[in-house]
């Protein structure tokens, strides 16, 4: 994993913490910021290079497609119960007895399947993030004559 990549993940990871808290940026910043979060996550697997599988492990497997899984169900219903997004469209979506509950159910499974990504996950990050950190203070020595 690379400094960028760390960084990168640490963003996305800022963009789904703000979209998941309706309650602190309002209903209409919300669902857009929930469809940004949706792309940030598409690039983020792109960019992981790793795909849904991982790196053969069947616990990154299952893993990965509960967050995928999640974050599908959870990014349809919230368009389809949207009170911003769809009418800006001019469009409008029945159902919403629904879908509301299911968008709740998808929102907290996807919350509980990225908790245990990061926890999987943020030493390899937190190991690149130092190792960088550590490259400079070593550079820096360098300079200095130490």
């Amino acid at each position: 994993m690379k400094r960028s990549h760390a960084l990168f993940d640490i963003a996305v990871l800022a963009v789904y913490l703000l979209a998941a808290n309706p309650a602190l940026t309002g209903i209409p910043l919300h669902e857009f910021l929930g469809l940004g979060a949706f792309i940030m996550v598409a690039a983020h697997v792109v960019e992981s290079g790793e795909g849904l599988g991982g790196r053969g492990r069947v616990g990154q497997l299952v893993l990965n497609a509960v967050l995928l899984l999640a974050l599908a169900v959870c990014v349809v219903s919230g368009v389809m119960v949207s009170g911003t997004v769809l009418p800006s469209l001019g469009l409008y979506a029945s159902g919403y007895h629904f879908w509301d509950p299911l968008h709740a159910v998808a929102a907290k499974v996807l919350l509980a399947a990225l908790l245990v990504h990061l926890v999987v996950r943020a030493p390899a990050a937190l190991a690149v993030l130092r190792q960088r950190r550590g490259l400079r203070a070593a550079e820096s020595d360098c300079l200095m004559g130490r």
